[in-house]
This record gives C-alpha cells, sequence and structure tokens, in this order.
C-alpha cells in the first residue's frame, strides 16, 4: 500500500509538472501588428469605372492580421475620396462589419455614402453629381470587444468609381415653431413641433398670419430660451416663397399672405419654402381627443388646439401596454390610429383614418396632431 501511494504520488506530481510546462510553452501573447502588416485586395472589377448607383455591393479580400493567436476578428472597410487623385478626403468609416477577411462585403450604398462625404468635405457641391470619383479602401481589423486598444489598418487599394449625392440617412430631430402662433417663449413653442418627413426635412401645416409668424427652435433650445441658436431667415420679416435658413442673427420668417400653407424647413440645405393649401376651408372639428385602454376606451383625454387645426397636450400613462388612438369630436366616426410603438427613435407617423391602435410604454408624453395632415408626435419628456 505505502510503495502503490507513493507511486500514486509521483505520478501526480509529473502530470502535474508536464502541465505547467505545456502552459509556459503554449499559453498565447497578444501582439499588435503594425498597420500595412496585411494585405487588402480590391474586387476584381476594380479595374474598371464602378457604377455605384447600379450595384449592390462590393466583396473585397484581405489576409488575416496576426495577433499572435487564433481570435475572432472584425473587419470594418474605410474610404477616401479624391477628383483628382492628388487631394485626398479623410478616412469615412462604413457600417457594416464581417468576420471573414476572405469575403468582407459592403453595401455599394454605404461606400457612395463615404464617397459623397468626401467629396461634399473637398468643396464638391450636390449640383456635380454625379460625380466620378477616386477612391481609396483600407480595412481595419481589430479583436472582438478590443476596438479601442487593437485597431490596425491594411494596405490601401484603389479603383475609380461614379456615384450619385447620398449621404447616410439622418435621424429625425426634433424642432419646434415659435412666433406670432402659437407664443414667442419656450413654454409655448413645445406645444408646436414641426413633423419630420425624413432626409432632415420638417414641415408645419397651418393657417399663418402673414406677418413674423415664425422662428425655429431645436428641443435643447427651446427648453432654455436660447434665442442665439434660433433659426430664421436672413432678412427679419420676409415674406418671400423660399429662402436660406441661419441660425446667427436670424430673423422672423413671415408667409406670402394670410393664408393656409404647409411650411417646410430642409435643415440639410438650410432652406425653407411655403406651399399654399388649395383647400382654404379644412373641416373643422370642434375637439380631438386621446383614448384607449388606458381610460377603458371611455373617459377621454383633451387636446387643445395650439393653432389652427394642430392639436396638443401633455399625458403620463401609469401602466405598461398602453393601447391609444386621436379621434374627432368624442366619436368614433372620424378617428387617426398606425402600426406604431412609440419610442424615443419612433416619435412620428402618418396617422390613417380607422387606423391600428397606437402602442406605447408607461410615462409622460407630448402628443401633437394635425387634423389636416393626419401627422401624428408622440414625444417622450425627459
Amino acid at each position: 500500500m505505502k510503495k502503490s501511494s507513493i507511486f500514486a504520488s509521483m505520478m501526480m506530481a509529473l502530470v502535474a509538472f508536464t502541465a505547467c510546462s505545456t502552459d509556459r510553452d503554449d499559453n498565447p501573447t497578444l501582439s499588435i501588428p503594425t498597420d500595412g502588416s496585411f494585405t487588402l485586395y480590391a474586387p476584381g472589377i476594380a479595374a474598371n469605372t464602378i457604377d455605384l448607383d447600379n450595384s449592390a455591393s462590393l466583396t473585397f479580400k484581405a489576409d488575416q492580421p496576426n495577433y499572435g493567436y487564433t481570435a475572432n476578428i472584425t473587419y470594418l472597410m474605410e474610404f477616401a475620396a479624391s477628383a483628382d487623385g492628388s487631394n485626398w478626403s479623410a478616412w469615412q468609416s462604413t457600417d457594416t462589419s464581417n468576420e471573414n477577411p476572405l469575403a468582407i462585403t459592403i453595401p455599394t450604398s454605404e461606400i457612395a455614402g463615404a464617397v459623397t462625404a468626401g467629396l461634399v468635405e473637398l468643396g464638391r457641391a450636390e449640383t456635380e453629381f454625379p460625380f466620378l470619383a477616386k477612391i481609396k479602401a483600407r480595412v481595419r481589423a481589430f479583436l472582438a470587444g478590443l476596438e479601442d486598444t487593437t485597431s490596425i489598418y491594411s494596405t490601401e487599394v484603389q479603383f475609380a468609381a461614379t456615384t450619385s449625392y447620398v449621404l447616410p440617412p439622418v435621424p429625425s430631430l426634433l424642432f419646434y415653431l415659435v412666433g406670432v402662433q402659437p407664443g414667442w417663449n419656450g413654454p409655448a413653442a413645445l406645444t408646436a413641433v414641426f413633423y419630420p418627413e425624413g432626409s432632415d426635412v420638417y414641415t408645419y401645416t397651418t393657417k399663418f398670419t402673414g406677418s413674423y409668424d415664425l422662428k425655429i427652435w431645436a428641443e435643447e433650445d427651446a427648453l432654455t430660451e436660447n434665442w442665439n441658436a434660433a433659426y430664421g431667415c436672413v432678412t427679419d420679416g420676409d415674406n418671400s416663397a423660399s429662402g436660406t435658413i441661419v441660425n446667427a442673427d436670424a430673423g422672423a420668417i413671415a408667409s406670402p399672405t394670410a393664408e393656409y400653407y404647409t411650411f417646410t424647413f430642409d435643415k440639410h440645405h438650410m432652406s425653407y419654402s411655403w406651399t399654399a393649401l388649395e383647400d382654404q376651408a379644412p373641416m373643422e372639428y370642434v375637439s380631438i381627443s386621446l383614448i384607449g385602454n388606458f381610460n377603458d376606451w371611455a373617459d377621454d383625454v383633451d387636446l387643445t388646439q395650439v393653432t389652427p387645426h394642430n392639436w396638443y397636450v401633455e399625458h403620463t400613462f401609469t401602466t405598461d401596454d398602453v393601447e391609444f388612438k386621436f379621434r374627432a369630436n368624442h366619436a368614433w366616426d372620424v378617428n387617426w390610429g398606425a402600426a406604431w410603438t412609440v419610442s424615443s427613435e419612433e416619435f412620428a407617423a402618418l396617422g390613417v383614418g380607422g387606423g391600428d391602435n397606437i402602442k406605447c410604454a408607461k410615462g409622460t408624453y407630448r402628443f401633437y396632431i394635425n387634423d389636416i395632415t393626419s401627422k401624428m408626435c408622440v414625444v417622450p419628456v425627459k
């Protein structure tokens, strides 16, 4: 028994020693390769001019960088643009990531957005597009979860491509009307939201006065009544059918006449325009209200008409899984819904007559609806 115990102990010690030796010999050590230490290859079609408008994606191939051991590596493409091959823009990153270096596939819409941003940086105007650009590409590699400390860049490739004017999608922001109506102060402005139309364009439809009708505040500036940041026109009281938007020493914009208009604010191009409504006598409602499971589909919460045909209320839902609709005159013959779940990102929708119940979580919100356009906003109160 004693000899057997000694022998077993010796064997266990030997195994332990061997395991420790193996750990010392084989334990991987992270090393960060240098930029340019792995190669990016151009797509096969890069020998020709690529039409980014009429292709879905481009696929690049790269060697796998050596981080000292096998690891999960993420690959992101970056592009720089030039008109002459001499002056280059800053590198613009695309959004789509890949994990396979042998097939790094990027939607051409993302490449076009990066190239457009680069050309705009170099001073190219939108009117110059479609544009034949020279393009540099590189791939940024990094270990998953360690982007800040392990990022390295490949070699570069070049090719030529044509692209229309394409900028990345812009998330809708919150802008408010301040003016003769609803009033020249922050609390009044917060009752009159601009309805987002996409592509950084916003509208407001009502009967305007024809005199010093409005300026525009971003939400943070309405909350602080920051007049230095208000958007408006170059000349105070300008009643032109369209014009340039400024937000330094901005003047009040006036409608061309005292009628119903849709005012359009294009933040991307810093411009505005007025479109008169064909119907200058839209249907009038006595009331617009909220109704839903939060009040047992019975006791309406009335909104206030803050400008002609624009309604507003702030209300708190105290339970989750709220479903509600807007309706007119406390009756069901005119009501608006939408297949829409309200969130801080999805705060606007086009109402549909008799549409689906709108879904919402517990919380305090500002509710807006225009009964001419059926556009709706539900904005969480921070």
